[in-house]
């Protein structure tokens, strides 16, 4: 099965499972080869995941189960906790086109407030601080130095946009996770009721 944010096909991959007093190991690779592989080590507290998608320590267990899914910002606020791992990074198509949204939304509500506003003709702070930003948004250096120090009146750090996305070696962690939760269900259904 295809993960569902990477679209890497896990199908053709083997799960070894190990157990033993306080590790539980789950292993997802590629028959014959240690190609793709990602393994996920559970341990007195914390789950480590190592393999062809780097290195990744969380601060707490997350085993798979037939119902298992991954709640990506849960995960990531388990991953960055006490830890210097960056799991995403800035996004300058998403930053211009929420600070586009943004924009947009902010004109309509004064055009709300005031039937006389035309944001072509007033000098508006707001309006003016949007269209720089929109025009930084390729360079986060450039891009944040300006949206950090120049915001308006009214805004404050907590304001400004700054989209960030998930790095893709973390969301194919993810999607083997679900994988393995997948299969997980699919041999829980495989098995006979009990009457």
């Amino acid at each position: 099965m295809k993960g569902t944010r990477t679209g890497i096909d896990f199908s053709e991959h083997e799960l070894i499972i190990t157990k033993n007093d306080s590790v539980l190991i789950h292993h997802l690779k590629k028959p014959n080869t240690i190609m793709d592989n990602v393994k996920f080590i559970n341990v007195e507290g914390v789950l480590l995941v190592t393999g062809d998608y780097s290195r990744w320590s969380f601060c707490r267990e997350f085993h798979p189960s037939a119902d298992g899914r991954v709640s990506d910002y849960y995960w990531c606020e388990k991953l960055s906790i006490g830890s210097s791992q960056t799991y995403s990074d800035y996004s300058s198509e998403d930053t211009y086109e929420r600070l586009k949204e943004s924009l947009t939304e902010y004109i309509e509500d004064r055009k709300e407030e005031d039937s006389d506003f035309d944001e072509q003709t007033e000098d508006d702070d707001t309006i003016n601080y949007y269209k720089e930003c929109m025009s930084k948004t390729d360079d986060e250096l450039e891009y944040t130095a300006y949206a950090y120090r120049e915001y308006p009146d009214g805004f404050d750090c907590e304001s400004v946009i700054f989209m960030k996305k998930i790095k893709p070696q973390l969301q194919v962690v993810f999607d083997a996770f679900e994988e393995i939760c997948r299969r997980m269900k699919e041999e829980e259904n495989d098995k006979p009721k009990n009457n």
